[in-house]
């Protein structure tokens, strides 16, 4: 990119907020002068270190030969108040045509694909950009070429995890919607406690009560380097950390913060985004858990059964091996929703006292893991699993692994501080529980304080299809304040996220929904 300064110098003038993207302020007349608009991009320079940015006016608050930063633009910078600055008009990046090549149905090759991801990295791409590219892709999808080529290129947008000489490397990924679906936990100490190493990298919450990476942060640190999770794996085989704290796949990030706000998830993104982080580690074998059903990502079957195709095709060109398990995401796993209420039904399930469902899910998955990769026979993986918990091999490597994150190895469950505000959900009536709600449950955790407060959230004390009393408990809530109890039992009662068929003379009604009201 061509660098042409407008002026001599300007003056920095930072400003104590946040813009979320690169822009800055500059005077109109000065804009005018040098013949910038609006939405014109420009390129920044302090000591030989450029960046791209957009431009946008502010008379008010920014004087001539002065250039307005918000405080993301000049900690990239490192510029203070004062500070010299050049400003010089940028060229318009190349992957704009690719992406209008993209709009009108063409077919990118590597090293188009290569262009766009690059510069999107080194933020020459807009926001408004990347929506086009993100929103075409929605469009006209990709094809397993693209698809392998977009992984390829987010791959190398980053860092990647060398482990040398230790194999077999695994995996595992869940695409979501399943509330308290904490297998990770279980699944990351059993392998490595059969000799696999694991270096798992997970998300936070962005609208569920917890990711995987909020639920560990309980118990251990998650904000790993590279080199951190390099050591602890190859000392205990294992562990479970926060990938936005690293530079693994770093592209990645930056993709996601377009789809979010309008759910944009393409399929050959959704498989791009999965498979670059699991190459990015070094993984050699994967388990791809897709749950389908209300509430869940994946609705149906033949969307599930589309996806796992290309998952193990796209895994195949990478050189990895993928299996993928359809599972059923109709009911949230586990009974805790929230940080610290999965964590104990994790600690608890470790010591073969959890939730069963969460046990024998985390089983499964853990089991098809060591089938794929050799270690145990075909047909054997799941009993092999559930006796690596059952011996207490699989908690003692948990222990270890929290150890070597920086935790306390012998927290136990009741040591978990949970939400001292709470309130119980009771049956009305008799009847059978027809629907538990995944999205509901999700929200109304959220709006109890998780995953911000990590005792915040649900209880849940019965499942789909069980038959329930008059007065029998449902949930019950927990939250840290009188005010988020306040706010989360309006939005239960209003969204009523347990659902039964009620009980007339013995026989049951047909589905639908019962008004459930707090009883004190």
């Amino acid at each position: 990119m061509a660098f042409r300064p407008l002026k001599d110098h300007y003056k920095a003038r930072v400003l104590d907020f946040s813009a979320g993207l690169n822009v800055i302020l500059l005077n109109e007349a000065d804009a005018r002068e040098n013949g910038l608009y609006i939405g014109d991009r420009a390129v920044l320079a302090r000591n030989g270190k450029q960046l791209t940015t957009l431009i946008n006016i502010s008379n008010a608050d920014i004087k001539r030969g002065e250039i307005g930063l918000f405080r993301d633009v000049s900690a990239q910078l490192g510029a203070k108040d004062g500070d010299s600055l050049l400003i010089g008009q940028a060229d318009t990046p190349a992957s704009v045509e690719l992406i209008k090549k993209k709009m009108d149905g063409g077919i990118l090759d590597e090293r188009e694909m290569n262009t766009i991801i690059g510069e999107l990295t080194r933020e020459k791409l807009s926001d408004v950009e990347l929506a086009s590219f993100i929103t075409s892709l929605y469009i006209r999808g990709l094809t397993i070429e693209e698809t392998v080529f977009l992984t390829r290129a987010v791959v190398n947008s980053g860092e990647t995890l060398d482990l040398g000489k230790a194999h077999p490397i695994v995996d595992k990924h869940c695409t979501g919607g399943v509330a308290g679906n904490r297998t990770t936990m279980l699944i990351v100490p059993i392998v490595a406690a059969a000799g696999l190493y694991m270096p798992k990298t997970s998300s936070r919450s962005i609208t569920s009560a917890a990711g995987t990476a909020d639920t560990m942060e309980v118990l251990a640190p998650v904000e790993l380097s590279i080199a951190d999770m390099r050591d602890i794996v190859l000392k205990t085989h294992g562990c479970i950390a926060w990938g936005g704290a690293m530079n693994l796949a770093a592209a990645d990030d930056k993709l996601i913060k377009i789809r979010h706000p309008m759910s944009l998830d393409p399929k050959g993104v959704m498989v791009a985004s999965v498979l670059a982080k699991k190459k990015s580690v070094g993984a050699e074998y994967v388990v791809i858990d897709i749950p389908v059903g209300r509430g869940a990502k994946i609705p149906t079957m033949d969307a599930a059964n589309d996806l796992a195709r290309e998952f193990i095709v796209v895994s195949e060109r990478l050189g990895m091996r993928s299996e993928v398990l359809v599972t059923d995401g109709r009911d949230p796993i586990g009974a805790g929703i929230g940080p610290g209420l999965e964590c104990r039904d994790v600690l608890n399930a470790l010591q073969c006292k959890g939730p069963t469902d969460l046990t024998q899910k985390s089983c499964k998955l853990a089991g098809a893991v060591m089938e794929m990769c050799g270690k145990v026979e075909q047909g054997r993986g799941y009993a092999v699993a559930l006796n690596l918990l059952q011996s207490g091999k699989a908690y003692k490597k948990m222990k270890e692994i929290i150890a070597a994150q920086g935790g306390n190895p012998n927290v136990k469950p009741h040591d978990i501080k949970i939400g001292h505000v709470r309130h119980k959900y009771f049956a009305e009536s008799d009847g059978r529980i027809h629907i538990i709600d995944n999205k509901k449950v999700n929200m109304i955790a959220r709006a109890a304080g998780a995953p911000e407060s990590t005792g915040a959230g649900l209880v849940l004390a019965v499942e789909s299809g069980d038959k329930v009393k008059k007065g029998q408990l449902l949930y019950e809530m927990y939250a840290e304040s009188e005010a988020k109890l306040s706010y989360a039992l309006k939005l239960a009662e209003d969204a009523n996220p347990v659902e039964l068929d009620t009980v007339i003379l013995g026989k049951m009604m047909k589905p639908g929904v019962l008004e459930l009201k707090p009883k004190d």
